[in-house]
C-alpha cells in the first residue's frame, strides 16, 4: 500500500492498496494464475506490479461490473471473483454497522473513521470490480 501511495497518490494509492488487502484471501492464488503473465515467487508470494495495464481482453463488461458496485462485491462477483465480492461486502457491512452505532450513542469521532474505513473499502470494491472485469480472461 505505501508503494502504492508513493508512486499514486495518497488517495488512489489507498483505494489500491485497500483493494489488494480484499483480494488477499484463500482464493488468491487461484484467481491470479487465472490471468496471463502471473507470477509466483520463490516462497509462493504472488507478485503483482503497480503497473499492470489489464491489457487483457476482457471477458466481462468493465461498466456493468462497476454499476453492480452500487451493492458492494456484487461487481467483483459477476466479474468472476466471488469470494473477493464477499469479503468486500462484509467489509462494508461491518463499517456501515459501526457507523450506524456509534451514530446511536452520538460518538462523533467513531461514526467518522468508521464512514471513512466504509468509503475506503467501499471505493476498493469499485475499483476491484473494474480491475477484475479487465484481468477476467473470456469464457470459451
Amino acid at each position: 500500500m505505501v508503494d502504492a501511495m508513493l508512486e499514486k497518490g495518497a488517495i488512489r494509492g489507498a483505494v489500491i492498496g485497500t483493494d489488494r488487502i480484499i483480494r488477499c484471501n484463500q482464493a488468491a492464488r487461484h484467481y491470479h494464475l487465472q490471468v496471463p503473465g502471473s507470477e509466483i515467487q520463490y516462497d509462493g508470494r504472488l507478485v503483482e506490479p503497480l503497473g499492470w495495464r489489464g491489457e487483457v481482453n476482457p471477458g466481462k463488461s468493465v461498466p456493468l461490473a462497476v454499476s453492480l458496485s452500487i451493492v458492494p462485491g456484487l461487481g467483483r462477483s459477476y466479474a468472476g471473483h466471488p469470494v473477493d465480492g464477499l469479503y468486500s461486502f462484509l467489509f462494508v457491512a461491518i463499517f456501515a454497522n459501526n457507523t450506524y452505532r456509534h451514530n446511536l450513542n452520538g460518538n462523533t469521532f467513531g461514526i467518522v473513521l468508521n464512514a471513512g474505513f466504509m468509503s475506503l473499502f467501499w471505493a476498493a470494491d469499485i475499483y476491484g470490480a473494474y480491475r477484475t472485469a479487465k484481468l477476467h480472461p473470456p469464457r470459451n
